[in-house]
């Protein structure tokens, strides 16, 4: 009965120790070189016919990449659902396809937002947001905006046309 008493003990002692030692390398700053961050002007152009949600998650929020894109995700699944609720009657929304993704990458931001070392990560997807049925879709993409961090923006693509006889199609 001891033994089995002890052998507890010893696997919960473990798992503490294993524990705090994750949450010590987990925490540690990210040094990267200045060398190391990439230019904005070396990233890839973005698609004016896509939506893009684009991330510049703060180096001191996020120690890695994989850290960067799950904040990014996490977020905007919450403004979405957010948004689902109180503004689209609970109707999911939803962007389109994701067409591509870049990064997460270490980067240097646009001197406009103070040109600050942060992990560039973009996600590229069709326009719309196909199932939440609002009069206006400049409304929901302003309500979605206002429920994003400061670090994550919407950049709204326009839909590619081409008119034959006055029928409208996708290329």
């Amino acid at each position: 009965m001891r033994y089995h008493i002890m052998n507890h003990i010893v696997k919960a002692g473990f798992l503490i120790i294993t524990g705090l030692i994750l949450v010590g390398c987990a925490s540690q700053p990210t040094n990267l070189p200045a060398t190391a961050l990439v230019n904005e002007n070396s990233l890839p152009a973005v698609s004016p016919e896509l939506d893009h949600y684009i991330a510049w998650v703060p180096l001191e929020q996020a120690q890695t990449a994989a850290v960067a894109e799950a904040m990014t995700h996490i977020s905007l699944r919450q403004a979405r659902e957010e948004t689902s609720r109180e503004v689209c009657r609970g109707n999911p929304v939803s962007g389109g396809n994701v067409i591509e993704r870049h990064g997460p990458v270490a980067a240097r931001t646009p001197a406009s937002m103070g040109g600050h070392p942060a992990w560039y990560y973009r996600i590229s997807q069709q326009p719309g947001t196909q199932d939440c049925l609002t009069e206006e879709q400049v409304n929901l993409y302003q309500a979605l905006r206002g429920r994003l961090p400061d670090w994550l923006s919407i950049q709204r693509g326009r839909p590619a046309t081409v008119r034959t006889l006055g029928l409208r199609s996708a290329p």
